[in-house]
């Protein structure tokens, strides 16, 4: 949900330097950490496929071909003689050239790393030997990872909510502490809506775990400190019982998206600053409203009065503001 009256955030985008300790040794996962990440990959991810194109007569069967970038062409010549020409000099538009000499009995492959649309031919049979390539972008960027997980939905909406996905989507690179869902059920109850209704909040909260630089689990050494893109600092922990951002323990990591990485982590962080500890202290339950010694509401911040704030657990605190 988005606050309607709030403005556009503009974030700036600078790479924050990483500070390490150069006298502790790069992290040694053990065989779980490793593990999780090629799981992760392999039930979430597209790997590149093999696709094969065959001579028949005088036709390419498929003539017509949609793929991924990354995909691999498999071209074989069934019989006769025959060329495959996907060449700039032929077809300029190509993204990129391809091709192999006129010859009988081929087989010739062809790796797609652009995408776009491609033509080519067989040049002794036109018009009619002649084929196509639709290659799409497989894009892999952290929002994409955040997306396609089932344990990220609160991440995904906090994102949303602060227009963050195109940032994330974008060239980076990032490195994400990403809480997972569990994380975020672990705050105080009103946490999450209070957040969702204060959007300059949030999107402090959430650049809090975002780092300007791309940081594998290797470059991770104990009691470094990392500058996050809120311009809040966290503080790396590893011993006997893991690794440590702060107080949340890295429980996957080294998720690679195209623009960065992501390390999953089981504790929502929050920032050392004024605004957050208010946040940790008063939000336990929702603040509602203030009321001065008539009954009357008023506002919060109203000076040299007596006021009372009511929370929704029908708590009410009495304070004197000066």
């Amino acid at each position: 949900m988005k606050n309607k009256n709030t403005k556009p955030i503009i974030i700036n985008l600078t790479k924050t330097k990483i500070m390490k300790n150069k006298n502790t040794k790069p992290i040694i996962m053990n065989f779980k950490s490793f593990l999780l990440p090629i799981l992760f990959f392999i039930t979430t991810l597209s790997f590149a496929v093999n696709h094969t194109v065959n001579t028949q007569g005088m036709s390419f069967i498929p003539s017509s071909l949609s793929i991924n970038v990354g995909d691999t062409v498999t071209f074989i010549n069934t019989g006769g003689t025959h060329n495959v020409n996907g060449t700039l000099a032929t077809f300029p538009s190509n993204p990129e050239g391809f091709g192999n000499s006129l010859a009988s009995g081929w087989t010739f492959t062809h790796v797609f790393n652009f995408p776009g649309f491609y033509n080519y031919q067989c040049d002794p049979h036109l018009p009619g030997m002649v084929g196509n390539i639709t290659v799409s972008s497989s894009a892999n960027s952290i929002y994409d990872i955040v997306s396609n997980s089932t344990d990220h939905t609160t991440l995904k909406a906090a994102i949303d909510a602060c227009s963050l996905d195109a940032t994330l989507s974008g060239p980076g690179p990032f490195t994400l502490f990403a809480p997972t869902d569990a994380a975020f059920n672990a705050l105080p109850a009103g946490t999450v809506p209070a957040l969702l209704n204060d959007i300059p909040q949030l999107t402090s909260i959430l650049l809090h775990h975002v780092v300007g630089d791309s940081v594998m689990s290797t470059m991770l050494s104990n009691n470094q400190i990392v500058t996050t893109l809120n311009g809040t600092d966290v503080v790396v922990t590893i011993n006997s019982n893991g690794v440590f951002i702060d107080n949340a323990k890295v429980i996957v990591n080294d998720l690679i998206a195209d623009n960065g990485v992501v390390h999953v982590i089981d504790v929502v962080l929050l920032p050392s600053t004024t605004g957050i500890t208010d946040l940790k202290s008063e939000i336990k339950y929702q603040y509602l409203y203030s009321i001065n010694m008539l009954g009357k509401k008023v506002s919060r911040d109203t000076m040299n009065q007596i006021i009372f704030d009511v929370y929704n657990n029908g708590d009410v605190i009495k304070r004197f503001v000066r």
